[in-house]
């Protein structure tokens, strides 16, 4: 009986082994792209609210498409300086969802340079736990509201 709960238990241990959960690692994260923002305005004609759709590559994504929404703020302090937030979605090439915020983005309203933070906040196939951010720098044609993109940062999924 002795062998036979030796060769039980030896068996258990090599299987609960094999069952460690996957970690998930930080990585780099790099992503280009263009796109356009749509933008409405109140009736004082204020941004209020834009919708962005764009496409690039990037790590971890491939090929990808973003759609999005993002809301204006004036800067109390300064008129050139309109602040931005919102919810963007990135799809890559495999069709994995990466979920992001949209953080602390300052658009100049003079150079048409914005800044800010994409947060990774999970998404679908592999980034479904994504967690990280990437700053960014969108420069844009103010006119035709078409833009470029580039984001550097760290993922962990």
């Amino acid at each position: 009986m002795t062998r036979v709960f030796q060769f039980i238990f030896g068996l258990v241990f090599a299987v609960c082994l094999g069952m460690h959960p996957a970690i998930a690692v930080e990585r780099p994260f790099d992503l280009t792209g263009t796109g356009t923002l749509e933008v409405m305005t109140d009736d004082n004609g204020q941004l209020t609210h834009g919708v962005l759709n764009a496409s690039g590559t990037a790590t971890h994504l491939g090929k990808w498409t973003q759609t999005g929404k993002v809301t204006f703020t004036p800067d109390q302090s300064n008129p050139d300086i309109i602040l931005a937030s919102g919810d963007t979605k990135f799809i890559g090439a495999n069709g994995d969802e990466l979920q992001a915020e949209i953080k602390d983005s300052e658009l100049d309203t003079t150079t048409g340079i914005a800044t800010g933070t994409f947060l990774f906040v999970g998404g679908t196939g592999r980034f479904d736990q994504a967690q990280g951010s990437a700053d960014f720098t969108v420069t844009q044609d103010l006119n035709s509201g078409t833009f470029d993109v580039v984001a550097q940062g760290r993922i962990d999924y």
